[in-house]
């Protein structure tokens, strides 16, 4: 009888092991950690349009919302799934077929995009309310994905021993992103051909990575 129950055991293990593929990160075999961040969530507070003469409610109160935890043992796709803010970057990295790595164990740096910065870039990539194509987002995203985990105080000391204070990092797409600073001392991502994008939330640790905010897109030409 005890056998029976061990081998009705393992069969009902079995396919639970087998519905993680292969490579995403175990959460099982990541410590605990429960130090959190906060991602402001400002893009709700744009939003607020006064009601005029038209009857509405005309409270700015009610289009407050309030800042986002990000927790240290948190995948980076848990992380990202949870923001307000990042809302429309999660969603592109879906339509893109970009966020199924972030689930992987990594590691990872994502230089991620804020709302108004996305909505921005819908708008100029099509029509109102059209959702840009797969590929039109994946070209966009490209530099927004990097391979490796780099925190804010090790990307400052590579930028501050670099040749000309710029560092090269591979991204996930398979290009090369270059980092360096501002006359402020604050991180900026660029092309090297003169467009960039500022880095507005410091490095914050993930359970497979790190993670960045930046104050807009910068898309490959």
């Amino acid at each position: 009888m005890g056998a029976v129950r061990i081998v009705m055991a393992c069969l009902l293990a079995c396919p639970v092991v087998a519905c993680a593929p292969a490579g995403w990160q175990d959460a099982f075999q990541v410590r605990g950690d429960s130090r959190a961040a906060a991602i402001p969530t400002v893009s709700v507070e744009h939003s607020y349009m006064p009601a005029l003469d038209q009857g509405r409610p005309d409270s700015q109160v009610a289009y407050g919302a309030p800042d986002m935890p990000i927790y240290r043992d948190r995948p980076l796709n848990e992380t990202l799934r949870g923001s307000i803010e990042l809302a429309d970057y999660t969603r592109a990295l879906d339509l893109a077929g970009m966020m199924a790595p972030l689930r992987r164990a990594g590691p990872f740096t994502v230089f991620a995009v804020p709302n108004l910065p996305m909505e921005q870039f819908a708008r100029a990539a099509g029509p109102s309310g059209d959702v840009p194509a797969p590929g039109v987002l994946r070209q966009a995203l490209a530099y927004s994905i990097v391979r490796g985990a780099y925190p804010a105080e090790r990307l400052r000391r590579m930028v501050a021993e670099a040749p000309g204070n710029r560092v090269s990092l591979p991204t996930v797409a398979g290009g090369t992103v270059l980092v360096g600073r501002d006359l402020a001392g604050r991180l900026v991502l660029s092309d090297g051909a003169g467009r960039m994008a500022t880095v507005w939330i410091d490095g914050l640790p993930q359970s497979n990575g790190v993670l960045y905010l930046t104050r807009s897109l910068l898309a490959p030409a």
